[in-house]
């Protein structure tokens, strides 16, 4: 329930169905909402973050070993179509940033998803590596350039206090598809080959990433005549915001400070290092002797316990600044990549599952409210736009990476060893990140 900006309309949201009727409202009536609309676009959005996953490290990674068994294409090869479609992304993201600032991400995300549900059926046809890059690269340039940023850019618009358990919201649908979709491509590789299970998963997608995008994603509250997390009304102007910032920053004031340069190398860390872990983690374990139903299913609970992590990672940003929260999750994450070398049982592996996922779902609604809880939301787009080239960019390399060491040394173990390190390093860069200070102002 929510006044209209000029405090004579309310606009009444009915969960059920998707309706909204107008009629007169005032102040004090807004305060007795039951549900800010805001929450429905967190939901529809872990509904279109679910549906990304298809396109994700680990799924590709169950994939890995029917793919070399089918065309005998090393990992190497396998993960380039990843890479390249990654770097491709983040190539496009400076464009797609700013646009959804202007227009906001429903028709960004509905049309994501059905490309992606069509790229996926494609690749139950793929009989030749040109095939295979064509389709696996579109579809993970667009999850890289569109649907990452239209999560991102969405939540950060409609939360500011609530925006870590916000963020939390949306990335149960993320670790609720990292879970799934590797049993889900298991069980139909299983029951015939990878061509049904890519055709199983591009039918998951459209039937539930289309509707909740198109039906519920809006660009921002005020749209709707509605203030960021339900408010009646801005807070007075001498109670500043503690968590995050509302202000006005442009880009070229963002590039400027300091605190831009050192988050943007701290988080680049993680991305590479999530990168390469997230599609080499199941094939390690494989590797390791342990099997691949003992690989899927160490995933499938290191994603259950990053839902978990993602909940203790918002509420920690509640709490405490990015500066010194996500710095520690890093630390965690890094123990966590030193146990993975050791793995040489089940239980190991499921410890590994527990710590590293509950670690690195912490970590995850944390590295999304750094940049607009720095430089605010108003032109989050824009800037997560111009640091997705870097970010992703060596989010596709890490993958590249690890595979080829693997190609070459029969070991993902040294350049896990390395990947600890980096997370160490951008742990640091992190916590450098001072937050520049100005006045809270609202709109």
């Amino acid at each position: 329930m929510a006044t209209s900006a000029g405090g004579n309309r309310e606009w009444w949201y009915n969960g059920s169905i998707h309706v909204l009727f107008r009629h007169s409202v005032t102040p004090s009536a807004l305060s007795r909402s039951r549900v800010y609309y805001g929450w429905w676009v967190a939901v529809a959005i872990s509904f279109v973050s679910f549906s990304q996953v298809a396109f994700f490290n680990p799924v590709l990674g169950v994939f890995i070993a029917p793919l070399e068994a089918e065309f005998g294409w090393s990992r190497g090869v396998i993960a380039g179509a990843l890479s390249l479609g990654t770097l491709a992304g983040a190539l496009i993201s400076p464009v797609i940033g700013p646009m959804l600032d202007r227009w906001g991400g429903r028709w960004f995300a509905t049309g994501a998803m059905l490309a992606l549900g069509a790229c996926l059926l494609l690749l139950a046809g793929v009989n030749s590596i040109w095939q295979y890059y064509l389709l696996y690269g579109i579809g993970r340039a667009i999850v890289t350039s569109v649907v990452n940023l239209t999560l991102s850019v969405t939540i950060s618009n409609w939360f500011i206090r609530s925006r870590g358990r916000a963020n939390a919201v949306m990335l149960t649908g993320t670790r609720g598809g990292m879970a799934l979709m590797p049993l889900i491509v298991l069980l139909f590789v299983a029951i015939a080959d990878f061509r049904l299970a890519f055709a199983g998963l591009g039918v998951l997608v459209l039937i539930f990433g289309v509707a909740p995008a198109y039906l519920y994603v809006r660009r921002r509250p005020e749209d709707m005549g509605l203030l960021p997390d339900g408010d009646v009304a801005p807070p007075p102007s001498d109670e500043p915001l503690v968590i995050a910032s509302d202000e006005r920053w442009s880009v070229s004031e963002a590039v400027r400070t300091p605190a831009f340069w050192f988050l943007l190398a701290g988080t680049s860390q993680l991305m590479f290092v999530g990168g390469a872990t997230n599609l080499s983690m199941a094939p390690h374990i494989e590797d390791n002797g342990l099997g691949r139903n003992t690989a899927v299913t160490m995933v499938t609970a290191w994603a259950l316990f990053g839902i978990v992590g993602g909940f203790i990672g918002g509420e920690l940003r509640q709490r405490v600044s990015v500066r010194w929260a996500l710095p520690g999750t890093l630390v965690f994450t890094a123990l966590g990549m030193v146990w993975l070398v050791l793995v040489s049982e089940v239980w190991m592996a499921f410890v590994f599952a527990a710590w590293h996922g509950t670690a690195f779902g912490a970590q995850l609604p944390l590295n999304q409210t750094a940049f607009p809880d720095y430089f605010g939301r108003w032109t989050v787009g824009a800037i997560r736009g111009i640091t997705a080239p870097v970010q992703f960019g060596l989010n596709a390399l890490g993958p590249l990476v690890a595979s080829i060491a693997f190609d070459r040394t029969g070991s993902y173990d040294k350049a896990f060893l390395v990947f600890a390190v980096m997370l160490l390093v951008g742990a640091g860069l992190i916590a450098l990140a001072s937050p520049p200070r100005r006045k809270v102002a609202y709109s």
